[in-house]
């Protein structure tokens, strides 16, 4: 049994272009659109997402299958690892007697009441499909470093804020941190968290100010977790989470921006495309980075 290694690097993608999508949270038909407006190239391209991929949206399946993908790659989300902590004691014993959330991991109650539709009671298991699906999220890592130089970019779920970031004079982890563990094939227990479930840099009045601040030292790094109506950047963190779910069901939300949908940022080309369930038409943009001397 191989090794799980929570960080992974891969070369520039010399062939064709490189695409990072925001959180998917099920809303597959939104990234077909996408994908299409794009022109994406099966056979050259990749796409790379940040996490939760699952939950909230029409067809959380669909988007699970897509780790099966060659030119799919994705890191954990925290909707991942509620998912992997509620059926841990399913992936340990091979059967499962009641979907109910006797571990407190919340996974239900946050919008993982989908995987009802593939409990198959009188076999107390989950289907095949699912199955397959749940063992390619255990695999998954939670840093990918893209590249080198000018090229190199990074995909994580939310955050790269140090502990002590009030205090360091840098408040972020810097490539040079994240070369390390990629020697080390290890990331800090005391990352992990934040890696996840950090708001952060996201909810500060920094990113209110969406002026795309670059951290020297820092290459781009794409995130989510945090939803707006807009991709914006703190720190070199370029956060793609713009509430997909939310655009199937807006009413179900106290939003008052209208805006929301899915995301998809060409890495090549520095911009974005917005798709939504609100509309036929997709949203493009252009991102332009602050590269003054962010402390």
């Amino acid at each position: 049994m191989k090794k799980y290694v929570p960080i992974r690097k891969l070369p520039t993608n010399a062939q064709g272009k490189d695409y990072v999508v925001g959180d998917l949270h099920g809303c597959y038909r939104l990234l077909v659109r996408l994908l299409d407006a794009v022109h994406f190239d099966k056979r050259r391209d990749r796409l790379f997402s940040v996490g939760d991929l699952i939950d909230r949206g029409p067809d959380s399946l669909s988007c699970l299958q897509l780790l099966a993908e060659p030119w799919f790659y994705a890191v954990q989300g925290n909707h991942e690892i509620m998912m992997l902590e509620f059926f841990l004691p399913y992936l340990r014993s091979g059967s499962i007697d009641a979907l109910t959330d006797d571990q407190g991991t919340g996974f239900l109650s946050y919008g993982g009441n989908w995987v009802k539709d593939y409990f198959q009671a009188d076999q107390r298991t989950m289907s095949a499909e699912f199955n397959r699906g749940l063992a390619m999220i255990l695999d998954q890592p939670l840093i990918w470093v893209v590249g080198d130089g000018e090229n190199r970019f990074h995909v994580i779920h939310a955050e790269l804020l140090k502990p002590n970031h009030r205090s360091d004079k840098h408040s972020v982890w810097m490539d040079s941190d994240l070369d390390g563990w990629i020697d080390e094939k290890t990331i800090p227990p005391k990352v992990e968290d934040r890696l996840l479930w950090g708001r952060t840099l996201m909810l500060s009045q920094r990113a209110a100010m969406d002026c795309a601040e670059i951290q020297p030292g820092l290459s781009t790094t794409f995130c989510g977790h945090t939803y707006a109506a807009r991709p914006r950047q703190v720190l070199s963190h370029l956060c793609l989470d713009t509430g997909a779910f939310i655009s199937e069901a807006p009413d179900a939300y106290d939003e008052v921006d209208d805006g929301f949908g899915l995301t998809l940022f060409d890495v090549n080309a520095s911009r974005w495309v917005l798709a939504s369930y609100q509309s036929d038409a997709v949203v493009w943009g252009e991102h332009q980075a602050n590269f003054q001397d962010a402390q």
